[in-house]
């Protein structure tokens, strides 16, 4: 845990580049002014040496061809940069939806201290540093979202070894839990800070649903991966919701979370190779299964 926690402190480089999508449209750009390069070379140089009206139709079929992948390839930028967009302004709206109520509950707070509605005590700073507390939770998780969407997080792998790492998440919540992970899995390669974070966001998104009930992690051994499970006997995800579950700031009925939790988890999974799904009854529980390679 110690390991693990000074790792997080001193944090990781960041590797800095234009998003995935920019760097693929570059690539089909650049493809289709080598091929358009080429082929009026080839065009040209064919048409000079020989003029009939089958060498004129194959230079006409040719240019609009080259003019069609253009023009197919503006289209698809087009589209892409005018989805990333509304995502990025859609992500704003959110984050400011989910910075407005905490900031509004610490200026009231904040307010009624000074016109002496409430008493300036221990209980009332102790409010005060939990909402603070929410606060930089919530731009961390934020911060976290926008690395992982843009490829700028990464991770630093090593050999680590699954059970400490889940019995160092487990022993982090405060609620009791079971824990039936066997001494014997083998090594995997991953970063231990990304993986104790995925860990520490299901495990309380379950504490969460179930907080009376029975919250348990398991692990098993596969041949080539090791899969971890999270399991509560809450009350459920309706199937409507299940398919959202990974959205950014997807909540349900009764969350009071961020709504960050589980698409930050699902993105750090997917960077180390892996994969997680759920699966949920309503009035029985869920279970989040991860999966990671050796």
């Amino acid at each position: 845990m110690t390991r693990i926690l000074r790792r997080q402190n001193a944090g990781a480089p960041r590797r800095h580049g234009p998003p995935v999508f920019v760097r693929k449209m570059g690539c089909a750009f650049a493809g289709l002014i080598v091929l358009a390069a080429v082929g009026s070379s080839a065009v040209m140089s064919f048409f000079s040496r020989v003029r009939s009206p089958w060498t004129i139709a194959v230079a006409i079929g040719v240019v609009v061809v080259i003019v069609a992948g253009f023009v197919r390839t503006f289209r698809r930028a087009a589209r892409v940069f005018g989805e990333q967009y509304r995502l990025r302004r859609q992500l704003m709206a959110d984050v400011a939806h989910e910075l407005r109520t905490p900031l509004a509950i610490l200026q009231g707070r904040i307010e009624g201290l000074l016109d002496g509605v409430y008493p300036r005590d221990d209980a009332r700073l102790g409010e005060l540093l939990s909402e603070t507390q929410h606060l930089s939770r919530l731009v961390e998780d934020v911060r976290t979202l926008a690395n992982t969407e843009d490829g700028e997080v990464e991770l630093r792998k090593e050999k680590a070894d699954a059970p400490e790492l889940i019995t160092d998440a487990a022993s982090a919540i405060a609620l009791p839990m079971v824990v039936d992970v066997p001494q014997q899995l083998p090594l995997i390669e991953e970063d231990p800070v990304r993986i104790h974070e995925v860990l520490l966001n299901l495990l309380s998104n379950a504490v969460e649903h179930a907080p009376e009930g029975t919250i348990s992690v398991s692990a098993e051994a596969r041949a080539k991966e090791i899969v971890i499970r999270v399991r509560d006997n809450g009350g459920g995800i309706p199937p409507e919701e299940l398919p959202h579950v990974f959205e950014r700031f997807h909540k349900g009925r009764h969350s009071r979370g961020s709504g960050l939790g589980l698409s930050i988890a699902q993105k750090l999974v997917l960077a180390h190779g892996g994969a997680i799904r759920v699966e949920s009854t309503v009035g029985k529980g869920t279970m989040v299964e991860v999966s990671l390679p050796r």
